[in-house]
């Protein structure tokens, strides 16, 4: 299903408000959906909201923005040691007086130093941007044994992987599943145990501490962190340097992350259909809709509509040793009660309001969902195995005489309105490419990852036009003209560049799946001879 992507907007809210103070969080008793109480700037007279919202709503953040606004709060790099040495302590134990006298003075904040500098970090700010980057993981945290009703951790016949399966009863969104940076995310809470046993705690605190009264149950966020050793944390907030105190607003960065699991990690989905010879994979170009939707979480979405991917500033995460996740269909030996293929109505043009809630059977208007994590991981180096049979032909070509100057994996831009960027996995489509020198002459060899697909794309072989040519930007702009062209070498834009001096060379006598997963070098070590022999032709 491709998914609309729009600019957040709440209903109910005056435009250009920005969030002042975050309450406590509360349900009505026998019920399930958990509101939280925010103050807003200026007054008015909506003062909670559903918690899915709270993605988007970190302290001082502006919503229903009608013009640019300067980023609020002071950034500030926090080196964390080690989170047991944190104190919990209230808001209203923090130095600075106009922090300290508002009306959300009882909630829970870590008090810890760093750089000679104390810092009082509101611990629902945290966990929001550890681990809620989309409304279901922050509705699912507040579920006693919540991850444990929606995914299986197997053990996997490679000691190497780890299998994750999700249960046909998960509602955790299509989009969720198929984007590789929130299945990352997804993998280092459930299998790594400190990650895991924090993300558990939310709802362990909350069962122990909450209070009812008046037919309400009503709880201050709190939870116990994962150790974040060696982590960085990149914040905005209000720095009073006479006393060396910072409350933070934000945290827009989290750095140095690490993950104990499986460097490999597989996602048995129910939901998920291989993709086969002849489909096109994800819809592009899906238009944008013409008025921009509202939030309205007041109301439950439907089970039956299309998912509109709401923007919202995202936290950038990145990871020491990131892991490398697939989705794939559930196998014959799990148990499955999906059938169906991935397919959903879309919104029509006129409905211009959306929910983030949990659909149901009863909802009336779209879902509504956040993407808020941009992982910055250094990750170039996961998707080396799809190009093992290209390696193979570089290794081939230096032996008669070519020398190796750069190369290097490059993922493929993400532009609005196209999908060719990502495979039908959802994990990154990358480029390899390698600019060598033969006989006193630079060439560069392009190579697509298309294992996803049995139709391969051709090598390109471009040739140096002159001395100072600049690589790096021409690489940038072959590989934006190549997703809007849906993964055809734009011929136009290299008779230009390279009048004369390039190639497409195919990869005679080999599929696409073969040549990029490497399994070729073994089963036809005569096929990729023959390529490095058609390219090495072509230098001369």
């Amino acid at each position: 299903m491709a998914s609309k992507k729009a600019t957040l907007h709440i209903k109910g809210i005056k435009d250009n408000s920005w969030v002042k103070e975050i309450g406590s969080v509360y349900r009505r008793l026998g019920g399930s959906d958990w509101r939280i109480n925010i103050k807003l700037d200026p007054g008015q007279s909506k003062k909670s909201f559903s918690i899915s919202q709270l993605t988007a709503m970190p302290r001082r953040r502006v919503l229903n923005a009608t013009k640019d606004h300067k980023l609020a709060g002071y950034p500030r790099t926090a080196k964390v040691d080690d989170t047991s040495t944190w104190s919990h302590r209230r808001i209203r134990e923090c130095p600075i007086r106009n922090v300290s006298e508002q009306e959300d003075r009882d909630q829970w904040c870590f008090s810890f130093e760093s750089g000679g500098i104390e810092f009082f970090l509101p611990q629902i700010e945290l966990a929001r941007a550890l681990f809620f980057h989309n409304a279901y993981m922050t509705r699912l945290a507040m579920i006693p044994n919540g991850l444990n009703e929606e995914f299986d951790i197997q053990s996997g016949d490679d000691p190497d992987k780890a299998e994750i399966h999700i249960l046909p009863t998960s509602t955790l969104p299509l989009n969720a599943r198929g984007d590789h940076e929130q299945r990352r995310v997804l993998a280092w809470v459930l299998l790594d145990r400190e990650a895991r046993q924090s993300f558990s705690s939310i709802a362990q605190h909350q069962m122990r501490e909450a209070e009812e009264r008046n037919g309400y149950r009503h709880w201050r966020f709190r939870f116990d962190p994962p150790p974040l050793s060696n982590v960085e944390l990149m914040v905005r907030g209000h720095f009073q340097k006479g006393i060396q105190t910072f409350f933070v607003y934000e945290i827009y960065s989290v750095e140095n992350l690490t993950v104990q699991s499986s460097a490999m990690v597989e996602f048995f989905d129910p939901r998920f259909i291989e993709q086969k010879e002849g489909n096109g994979g994800s819809l592009q170009g899906v238009p944008a809709l013409a008025n921009q939707p509202l939030i309205d979480d007041e109301e439950p979405p439907s089970l039956e509509s299309g998912e509109h991917i709401l923007d919202v500033p995202p936290v950038n995460l990145s990871f020491t040793r990131p892991v490398m996740t697939v989705r794939k269909a559930t196998s014959g030996r799990r148990r499955s009660g999906a059938k169906n293929p991935e397919t959903a109505s879309e919104p029509g043009e006129g409905q211009l309001e959306v929910s983030t809630d949990e659909p149901t059977l009863h909802g009336d208007i779209p879902a509504g969902g956040f993407d808020a994590v941009d992982d910055q991981s250094n990750e170039s180096h996961l998707y080396t195995r799809n190009f093992e049979a290209f390696s193979t032909v570089i290794e081939l070509l230096e032996n008669k005489g070519c020398r190796l100057l750069f190369g290097g994996i490059r993922k493929l831009p993400v532009l609005k309105g196209y999908s060719k960027h990502l495979l039908s996995d959802g994990n990154p489509r990358c480029l390899s490419y390698r600019v060598l020198n033969y006989e006193s002459r630079n060439y560069a060899l392009l190579e697509v990852d298309t294992s996803d697909i049995n139709k391969g794309l051709s090598t390109l072989l471009l040739k140096q036009p002159r001395p100072d040519f600049a690589w790096q930007a021409t690489l940038v702009e072959l590989e934006q003209r190549l997703i809007k062209k849906s993964l055809r070498w734009p011929t136009t834009y290299l008779d230009e560049t390279f009048p004369g001096a390039y190639k497409r060379i195919s990869h005679h006598g080999m599929q696409a799946r073969e040549m990029m997963t490497g399994k070729a070098a073994y089963q036809d070590v005569k096929a990729i001879r023959y390529w490095s022999e058609r390219i090495l032709a072509a230098l001369e």
